[in-house]
């Protein structure tokens, strides 16, 4: 099962070289709705026999546990993390011509006028949002929260000068980086970026926890069989290092991180506890 949101050509990529490794055809099942919560719910009612899974994502095992008030069912309980595949890390970004040269200087600014500087994001709660949120955070910063209904409209008015910055995916950020149109601040990712490899990290920059992106991985419903678990861990590393599956992912930005079931689990729990303390510090709620 595939929630809605998650990038279908990178889950089509990997579902073909796992039919090769597993020798068994595999169907793809888009479920969208409630940011991936109702494909969630139906992979956790499945019989745990590994002929059903969920490609779970940062949104369905890491935000929404803490910002929606009642899901069906438990990130935790009702799953056991496969293997994680990779993630797309998110960058600050400003329009090239803003005054904003560096994060020093972004900090800087805003705690000399605290609450003028402006973030768009696609949403409330969403992946943007939250990845501000979070910076502001760790920054100890006011900054004033501007919501879009989409990425695309926030990254208009950035383009238009109508906010001060925003977070925004590396892949949907490029096109705009590349043609000169916005400047990268960092990137918000534990290691620099392939594709852009003259931005430094948050750490870098003395922020080691800012470290947000959109993720995705394999889970099996809860009580698959512990055999059946590890044979379908051993099939997605090595359809990581399919040739063919590594081009699909970084054409669409992913830096490749490969977690087996217990580093999964643990990167999991991290994930659930960082976003909902996040959400509720920053009393987030879903509009």
């Amino acid at each position: 099962l595939l929630p809605g949101g998650t990038d279908t050509p990178m889950a089509r990529a990997m579902s073909n070289a796992l039919s090769q490794e597993l020798g068994q055809s595999i169907v793809i099942q888009n479920v969208p709705g409630a940011g991936g919560n109702i494909g969630a719910e139906q992979a956790s009612r499945a019989t745990p026999n590994g002929y059903t899974l969920l490609v779970g994502t940062s949104a369905t095992h890491g935000v929404n546990p803490a910002l929606f008030p009642k899901l069906g069912y438990d990130a935790v309980k009702d799953f056991t993390p496969v293997a994680h595949w990779g993630a797309v890390p998110n960058v600050l970004v400003v329009n090239v011509a803003s005054p904003i040269q560096s994060v020093d200087d972004l900090i800087a600014r805003a705690r000399s006028a605290p609450g003028k500087l402006t973030f768009g994001s696609a949403g409330h709660g969403t992946s943007l949002h939250l990845a501000g949120e979070l910076f502001k955070q760790a920054a100890k910063v006011d900054l004033t929260h501007v919501a879009y209904r989409g990425g695309a409209p926030a990254s208009m008015d950035l383009l238009a000068g109508s906010i001060s910055m925003m977070f925004d995916t590396v892949a949907v950020a490029l096109p705009n980086l590349r043609s000169g149109k916005t400047r990268a601040l960092a990137i918000a990712a534990p290691e620099r970026h392939f594709a852009l490899p003259d931005v430094p990290t948050f750490a870098e920059k003395g922020f080691p926890s800012v470290v947000a992106s959109t993720w995705a991985g394999v889970f099996a419903p809860a009580g698959t069989p512990a055999a059946v678990v590890r044979r379908l861990e051993q099939a997605q590393r090595k359809a990581l290092e399919d040739p063919a599956v590594v081009a699909v992912l970084r054409n669409a930005g992913v830096q490749i991180a490969y977690k087996d079931s217990k580093a999964f689990t643990q990167y999991v729990d991290s994930e659930i506890k960082l976003w909902g303390d996040i959400v509720r510090r920053g009393n987030i709620k879903i509009e």
